[in-house]
């Protein structure tokens, strides 16, 4: 097992491109799965000519134990003479509104090729496993994805690469008892407080004894069929993109024309490459986005983006831009409302059908105040921050599990036992998280958001400009419940 652990490593630095004398920036956390790559590339270095460079990443998140983890890759690098350097990052810096594992990565991803540059290194070489690769197709599943969601996590992008995707993580544990690797075990890596935490202590474990033992490499297999079948159509809208897309300013327009003539799977990537192109990096397009999007290129209006950006439809070309750009003014100089209007975490939200605002946060300590008899303020597990959110009315067929409930239930059969008129039903915004109801404002939450008593939490609130039957706030008449 060693020897194919070796051979797997070095097959997937030669089909990467890496070439003799290339200098290597290795991503070294202490645990496990790092240690053994760390160990691999040593073994190799001498044989395929490299030279490598260790960098841990110290997010300041866990206090003591993150200090050991840091100590333990210097001490390991200096015992193999290599040049080391433990980047510590400030958990203070983290926006507000963006979680905590997010927040983590594109720190730490900033980091390293921040290493890269200045010892001038090559590549980044990370030690994602084959587990790795089937926990995220589930959460991507989860959240709702479609083919590029299910491509996981790439062997190669840009100047990282991830020769350890093709090696399970029981075949890294083996090296490494077989070895005499050290390495470290990080205690939140057990907390089931994480979603890909649950994913790989509970879900995976269970489809693996009950439906597929080979569970986890049918994932692995199935992202790298999709990663192919992305790659082509990536590809044919690159392409089309040489003529269907110009720049003006900033903005990105696309061709209508193009977009009605090219197959559906190719005309959302020209929609992805125009965004991208005017998009913070952080920033992405939910299925719904494109779905909208779609639309636009045969309708009229404006459409909300992330990242303060709208699409709108001029002169035969769908522009993206910014939210400020006068190009889209219609002739009576008012925006067009959304009929979805994205939610920011931390700002007010308005929904206008119901004449209310709303807003989601992060709170700790005396922020979290549960207050049953107030049904304008709820609060909800933080991970309902890990998912983009949207406001919308209720559609035919909705459902949820209300808070309390053990099961799904008819959104219509909810507001039927809730006494809601069926001509106020419209009324009443939802907070969409993903693509499932976290939220009936006003009313109940989903158990899927519960808060089940963790340090953080999210608080979301409403305000109304009027209630439920017009009058204003403040009047002596009910809101249901």
């Amino acid at each position: 097992m060693p020897k194919a652990l070796i051979g797997a490593v070095a097959e997937a630095l030669r089909d990467a491109g890496v070439q003799p004398g290339d200098r290597l920036v290795a991503a070294v956390s202490g645990g496990v799965d790092s240690m053994v790559l760390l160990h691999a590339l040593v073994r190799l270095g001498p044989r395929l000519d490299l030279h490598l460079h260790v960098a841990h990443i110290h997010h300041g998140l866990r206090g003591r134990s993150a200090d050991l983890d840091a100590a333990l890759v210097a001490a390991e690098a200096a015992r193999h003479g290599l040049s080391v350097s433990v980047e510590r990052l400030v958990a203070a810096t983290r926006p507000r509104g963006i979680s905590v594992q997010v927040w983590a990565r594109e720190a730490r991803y900033a980091c390293l090729d921040a290493v890269r540059k200045r010892v001038r290194a090559a590549w980044i070489v990370t030690a994602h496993t084959r587990n790795d690769q089937a926990e995220t197709i589930l959460l991507n599943l989860l959240r709702g994805t479609g083919p590029r969601g299910l491509a996981g996590i790439p062997r190669v992008r840009n100047q990282i690469l991830r020769p350890l995707l093709g090696v399970s993580r029981l075949e890294i544990e083996a090296y490494a008892g077989r070895r005499g690797v050290p390495f470290r075990e990080d205690p939140s890596n057990t907390s089931v407080a994480y979603r890909r935490n649950r994913i790989r202590h509970q879900l995976l474990p269970l489809l693996a004894r009950q439906y597929n033992p080979r569970i986890v490499e049918t994932l692995a297999g199935l992202a790298s069929q999709a990663r192919e079948d992305e790659e082509a159509l990536t590809a044919q809208a690159a392409s089309l993109a040489a003529e269907a897309i110009r720049e003006r300013g900033q903005t990105i327009g696309v061709s209508v024309s193009a977009l009605q003539a090219a197959p559906a799977a190719v005309a959302r990537r020209l929609l992805l490459t125009a965004f991208h192109r005017v998009a913070a990096e952080r920033h992405g397009l939910t299925r719904r986005h494109l779905a909208a999007l779609m639309k636009l290129a045969v309708g009229a209006g404006i459409v909300l983006l992330p990242g303060g950006l709208q699409a709108w439809v001029r002169t035969k070309t769908l522009w993206v831009g910014p939210s400020t750009a006068p190009e889209t003014l219609p002739r009576s100089g008012r925006l067009a409302a959304s009929p979805e209007p994205l939610v920011k975490p931390g700002g007010w939200t308005r929904w206008e059908p119901g004449r209310c605002d709303v807003r989601v946060r992060r709170v700790t300590g005396q922020g979290i105040r549960l207050d049953r008899g107030d049904p304008h303020r709820e609060i909800l597990s933080l991970r309902l921050l890990d998912e983009p959110l949207c406001l919308r009315a209720w559609r035919a067929g909705d459902r949820f599990q209300p808070l309390g409930l053990p099961g799904a239930k008819k959104l219509q059969d909810f507001f039927v036992d809730a006494k809601v008129p069926r001509q106020e039903r419209g009324r009443i915004p939802l907070l969409i998280a993903g693509e499932g109801i976290a939220w009936v404002v006003g009313y109940r939450i989903a158990e899927a958001f519960r808060w089940q008593g963790e340090r953080a939490a999210c608080l979301a609130e409403v305000r109304f400009s009027e209630d439920r039957h017009g009058l204003p706030v403040g009047s002596n008449a009910a809101v249901g419940r």
